[in-house]
């Protein structure tokens, strides 16, 4: 009995990855403006729109765009009276990566990590978009 559980847990640590274990799929990023009632749309490297309402708010966003592919989110924020503003969220290579050199091995690096998107982060979680006023013309006569 002791042997066999033994074995699953070697399997487990085996066969999952580093940024797998200590990591996820997603991550939870706020997105914020100076205007109050700024209107946000985000869509993904996909063109795919995966939020469109009312800034500030919260978002759990998927890191993986395919395999070996970390995804990258283009947000456009926008108000009447504003410059509407863009910003690009996108993904770096998760420090818990390169612990596949000692925990995860091979299929860690390779399979694991890769195919559930741990392998990646955000490069914020936080985004804050800065609308300036739009300036007004007046024609003289």
């Amino acid at each position: 009995m002791k042997k066999s559980v033994f074995t699953i847990i070697m399997a487990s640590v085996l066969l999952s990855g580093c940024a797998s274990i200590v990591g996820s799929t997603s991550e939870t990023i706020s997105f914020n403006s100076n205007v109050v009632g700024a209107e946000a749309v985000i869509k993904n490297k996909h063109n795919a729109t995966v939020y469109s309402g009312p800034l500030p708010m919260t978002l759990s966003l998927r890191k993986k765009a395919g395999f070996f592919s970390g995804e990258t989110y283009r947000i456009v924020a926008r108000k009447n009276g504003y410059v509407s503003q863009s910003q690009t969220l996108d993904t770096d290579l998760s420090g818990w990566y390169w612990g596949n050199i000692l925990f995860g091995g091979l299929i860690g690096m390779l399979i694991v990590d890769p195919a559930t998107g741990a392998m990646w982060t955000f490069e914020s979680d936080n985004v804050f978009l800065n609308l300036p006023r739009r300036e007004m013309s007046h024609n003289h006569l």
